[in-house]
C-alpha cells in the first residue's frame, strides 16, 4: 500500500479531481455547491490516508498539536480552512457574474492567465514575508512566522497562521479574479486545484511526485520550504514553481526531507502553543524578530 501511496496515489488524486470537476461544469449544478463536495471530500480522504500511512511518525498530528491549531482554527473565525475556502466561494460567485474580456478566452487559457498571474502576486508577497529587509520586511515576517513555528508539518497544521496573513491571502484570491475578469468555469477550476495542492502541500505523507514537481507545487515541495536551515530557503509558489523556476528559488530534492522543521533560531521566537504571543508578533516584536539572518 506505502508504494502505490507513493508513486501513485497523488497523480490518481489529480487526475480523478479535474475529471470530476470537468464534470460539474458540464452539469447544470451550482459550481459553488460543487466546490464545497470538493472541499469537504478531499480533506477527509487525504487526513485518513495520513493516518494510515504517515511519512514521518514525529510529525504526525498529537493531541497537543491538535489543541495547538484548534485554537487558530477559532481565531481565524472557523479555521483557516474556511478562510481559503470562503474566498474560493466568493471568488467563483464574482466570476460567474462577469462579462469581462477575458471570460470570452478557452477556459483552459483563462486558467492559466489566472494562475501566473495570482502566482506571481503571492510569490513575491510571499517571497519578501521571508527575505525583505526593513521595517515592511519585518513586519510582513511576523505575519507569516507563525506557519513556520510547528516543528511538524500535517494536514490540519495548515491552520496555523496570522489572521493578517490569511487575509492577504483572500484579498489576492478575490482581487485578481476581479482585476483579470475571468469567467466562472475558470475561476472553479483554479480554486479546485488550489484547495487540493494547498492540503497536498502539507501532506506528511511519502509522495514521489516526479516531473510534476516542475508544474505544481506538492508535497515535496513545500516541506522543503518549512525547513528549519536558511539554506534550504525558497519554493515561494503555493501552487505552481513557475515563478520558483524564473527567479531561481526553486528547491527539488528528491527523496531527501529537511532535518529539521520549523525556524532558524526557535528561541528568538515565542512556541507555536502561545497563542496570544504569536499573534502580538507583528505589533509588539523585539527587533530581533525578522527573517531569517537578518540583522537586528
Amino acid at each position: 500500500m506505502s508504494r502505490f501511496v507513493r508513486y501513485l496515489f497523488y497523480p490518481l488524486l489529480l487526475i480523478a479531481t479535474l475529471s470530476v470537476a470537468i464534470l460539474s461544469m458540464r452539469s447544470e449544478g451550482s459550481l459553488q455547491r460543487a466546490f464545497a463536495w470538493f472541499a469537504f471530500g478531499r480533506l477527509v480522504l487525504l487526513f485518513v490516508v495520513e493516518w494510515l500511512v504517515p511519512f514521518r511518525k514525529d510529525w504526525s498530528m498529537t493531541w497537543r498539536s491538535f489543541l495547538r491549531d484548534l485554537k487558530y482554527a477559532v481565531v481565524l473565525g472557523g479555521g483557516g480552512f474556511l478562510v481559503r475556502f470562503a474566498a474560493g466561494w466568493f471568488a467563483i460567485g464574482i466570476a460567474d457574474n462577469s462579462d469581462g474580456a477575458l471570460s470570452q478566452l478557452p477556459v483552459v487559457l483563462q486558467l492559466v492567465i489566472l494562475a501566473l498571474t495570482y502566482e506571481f502576486f503571492q510569490y513575491w508577497q510571499h517571497r519578501i514575508s521571508h527575505e525583505a529587509r526593513g521595517p515592511v520586511g519585518r513586519f510582513l515576517w511576523r505575519t507569516h512566522v507563525q506557519h513556520h513555528l510547528p516543528r511538524r508539518v500535517y494536514l490540519l497544521m495548515h491552520v496555523v497562521s496570522h489572521p493578517i496573513n490569511f487575509a492577504t491571502v483572500m484579498a489576492l484570491n478575490i482581487g485578481v479574479v476581479y482585476g483579470l475578469g475571468v469567467g466562472g468555469e475558470a475561476v472553479f477550476l483554479f480554486n479546485v486545484i488550489m484547495g487540493l495542492q494547498g492540503l497536498v502541500s502539507h501532506f506528511n505523507v511519502q509522495i514521489s511526485a516526479g516531473f510534476l514537481n516542475y508544474v505544481l507545487v506538492g508535497t515535496e515541495l513545500h516541506r522543503t520550504h518549512h525547513s528549519a536551515s536558511p539554506a534550504d530557503a525558497g519554493n515561494y509558489g503555493v501552487l505552481t514553481p513557475f515563478w520558483d523556476l524564473v527567479f531561481g528559488t526553486f528547491r527539488y530534492r528528491p527523496n531527501e526531507a529537511p532535518a529539521a522543521l520549523g525556524v532558524w533560531e526557535p528561541q528568538n521566537y515565542p512556541t507555536s502553543n502561545q497563542l496570544l504571543a504569536t499573534l502580538a508578533l507583528p505589533f509588539v516584536g523585539p527587533k530581533t524578530y525578522g527573517p531569517p539572518d537578518q540583522e537586528p
